[in-house]
């Protein structure tokens, strides 16, 4: 074994279940009155963590009394939550893992095709959608078949259950102190280990969607790895008289991504603060609520920070913010130096952070009271273990890019009914990332995703490379890389190498601004090696495929340029 990455210190994991973490242990600081969610537009309406604990026991006794979940046995009878965001959400959440049952997570942008997929491979028969979300929801339940109910989830006017198209007959919710189930307590390690309580979906940037499984103690893990080391920094800053703001997030990443489960459903009660709900997120409202609730603390995607970065329109809209962090995808160092001179009071500095679904969150994240704005992930957490290796699984010298793998006990048992893709997810224990990263000067950075990398006559080009330089230009908003095939050498003869790819990009120019494809491919030029010129063309388009969390959907835009091609081809013929 060649070199481990680890951070200096271990902490003790709770053997304990989550909901006993979170609402019946010293482990959590939020006081009982903490108000820990309200809604954005509405702050008036809000949950503090007492109101909390009450709805999600009063929905768990309406899904155990109603549809029998976790009658059987804990882990078995998977629930879909498919909501917009609202502050109920956490409730139900909780409510489904405190019935028994295991919550199945499906993004608020899906199609009807999209949620009915999530729902036969979980097997669920319940779904409990936002009033919203109902159409979606109704369609889906048609092509899965009527063996599904679809039940209401709702914050305004009564924080409800209420099955579909049953009116008041169909209210779920416990009404008095009788009709709330309290969970149950687990201690035991191995159980906490091999637990089932929430599905997460991989993003299908660049392939379908697979059921992360995570247990009780993944999430527990993760808590308090990032945590602990936040907790004796604060508390050596309070003795010597600092005073921090209070913790105020606005929730406007999907909740069903990992990010929004630890962020928005689990920290604030085990941390305090609270969480300002978007029922949906979009870019004039995000600017106007953080201003309006000002909001403290921001993790979120690059291309919201370039979005802040760039906009004319933002002033003093994120002046508050004490505490800023990116991930979900690299970030370069120019970036994050660029937001920074619109966040906060002038010495915030925009973080990294780096995890996935099946780490249940970060793996890295910069520790409270450090700053780094070079485009590093930041170093690893607690109790944490990684590796960048080569193709053969030998430890690469820092400095070389290598595939980054993980090993802890915040990584997942593996891929839901998917004993393929598990089997092909880990090697000799240690988890795959499918990240390209570099130790560079013993700081991390991630290079690009392996699969999203182009081949080009045998040597390798990273998008995220080039589109952090095409970012840099003045006149553009943002921009995507993909390669399309090439079976032309420099010198124009047929390329040997079938699989030859180039570069191809997709810019979406600042309003009113002139930008031609020759100024592109000149700024790039200008800046990286020959062979990762733009030899594809550059494309103006009005907006980049995403999914809910913002990420570029690269496989959509590859087919599109397929597509291009194509229809280029074809009309020469």
């Amino acid at each position: 074994m060649g070199k481990i990455y680890r951070h200096p210190k271990d902490y003790p994991i709770p053997q304990l279940d989550l909901l006993s973490v979170l609402f019946d242990s010293e482990h959590s600081v939020a006081l009982p009155e903490s108000v820990l969610h309200c809604e954005a537009e509405r702050p008036s309406i809000s949950l503090n963590k007492v109101g909390l604990q009450r709805l999600f026991e009063e929905f768990a006794y309406g899904l155990r009394k109603r549809f029998n979940v976790g009658i059987n046995g804990r882990n078995k009878d998977v629930v879909v939550i498919f909501s917009s965001g609202q502050a109920a959400y956490p409730a139900a959440f909780f409510g489904v893992i405190a019935a028994g049952g295991v919550a199945s997570l499906a993004s608020g942008s899906y199609t009807a095709k999209e949620l009915a997929r999530q729902i036969r491979q979980g097997g669920a028969s319940v779904v409990l959608a936002s009033p919203d979300l109902l159409d979606i929801a109704r369609e889906a339940k048609k092509e899965v078949g009527s063996h599904v109910t679809i039940v209401v989830l709702r914050t305004e006017p009564d924080w409800s259950l209420q099955v579909d198209g049953e009116g008041e007959a169909g209210e779920l919710r416990g009404q008095t102190m009788d009709e709330r189930l309290k969970w149950e307590k687990i201690t035991d390690p191995v159980e906490l280990e091999k637990s089932l309580i929430a599905l997460l979906y991989s993003s299908g940037t660049t392939g379908e969607p697979k059921g992360v499984m995570l247990s009780h103690a993944n999430f527990v893990a993760q808590i308090t790895i990032l945590s602990a080391p936040s907790r004796e920094w604060r508390a050596s800053q309070t003795a010597t008289g600092v005073v921090f703001p209070p913790y105020r997030s606005l929730a406007h990443l999907p909740a069903a991504h990992i990010a929004g489960v630890t962020g928005y459903l689990i920290g604030p009660a085990f941390s305090g603060g609270t969480v300002f709900w978007m029922k949906k997120y979009n870019w004039p409202d995000f600017m106007r609520l953080n201003r309006a609730n000002k909001i403290t603390a921001v993790y979120t995607v690059p291309s919201i920070y370039l979005r802040i970065a760039k906009d004319p329109a933002v002033t003093d809209h994120f002046k508050t913010l004490y505490y800023a962090s990116a991930g979900a995808a690299p970030m370069p160092g120019s970036l994050q130096r660029a937001a920074a001179k619109k966040i906060g009071t002038g010495d915030t500095k925009v973080g990294q952070a780096y995890g996935l679904s099946e780490t249940t969150g970060a793996v890295t994240a910069m520790p409270v009271g450090e700053k780094d704005d070079t485009g590093s992930i930041s170093p690893v957490l607690p109790n944490t273990e990684v590796r960048i290796v080569d193709e053969n699984d030998v430890d690469v010298e820092p400095g070389t890019p290598g595939e980054l793998i993980v090993r802890g006990p915040i990584v997942t048992q593996g891929y839901f009914r998917n004993e393929k893709a598990t089997k092909g997810a880990f090697r000799k224990g240690w988890f795959a990332t499918g990240d390209v990263a570099i130790d560079r000067g013993g700081k991390f950075y991630i290079v690009d995703r392996i699969k999203e990398l182009i081949k080009y006559q045998g040597l390798q080009i990273a998008p995220a490379e080039i589109e952090a330089i095409i970012d840099s230009h003045p006149s553009v908003l943002e921009s995507a890389v993909v390669g399309i095939p090439d079976d032309k050498n420099d010198d124009g003869h047929k390329a040997e190498m079938a699989a030859s790819e180039i570069p191809r990009a997709y810019v979406i120019p600042i309003k009113g601004a002139k930008i031609s494809e020759e100024e592109i491919k000149e700024h790039v030029k200008a800046t990286l090696a020959p062979y990762k010129q733009l030899r594809g063309g550059v494309v103006f388009v009005d907006e980049l495929p995403k999914n809910g969390l913002n990420k570029l959907l690269r496989r959509e835009l590859r087919d599109r340029a397929i597509k291009e091609i194509q229809r280029a081809q074809g009309a020469k013929l």
